[in-house]
């Protein structure tokens, strides 16, 4: 149990890590919210910019062997749907969100940019093109 909760640690902090060193990284705040399933990755990226959010595309290749790892680790009937991590000027936060969580009609669009929305205390999201 121990080796596991530190196994889940060590991938959180590298997943951290790994967006504290985004070419943008904000200080003022990212926001990754990743879906898992498997042979599944959705992930979408906010970074806040003053005055409003700005929402930005991500290399999956940098995050998918962690959080894979990190979603298989949970036993079948206790697995997350999707997980937030949000850092703000050397805060770290980690939300794990299950299907129970949120109404399966909505969609994930809608739902991620409420979570966005949620996080950034309202600020207008911006998104390319």
């Amino acid at each position: 149990m121990m080796l596991n909760l530190a196994r889940k640690s060590a991938l959180l902090n590298e997943i951290a890590e790994t967006l504290a060193a985004e070419t943008q990284f904000s200080s003022n705040g990212l926001l990754l919210v990743a879906a898992v399933d498997r042979g599944y990755l959705s992930l979408s990226l906010f970074s806040d910019r003053g005055r409003h959010v700005e929402y930005r595309n991500i290399e999956y290749r940098r995050y998918d062997k962690q959080l894979n790892e990190l979603w298989a680790m949970e036993p079948l009937s206790k697995r997350w749907e999707e997980v937030e991590i949000f850092l703000k000027a050397g805060q770290f936060k980690v939300k794990f969100v299950f299907p129970e969580d949120f109404d399966p009609e909505w969609f994930d669009t809608d739902r991620r940019h409420t979570t966005a929305t949620e996080y950034f205390g309202g600020k207008p999201i911006r998104y390319p093109g």
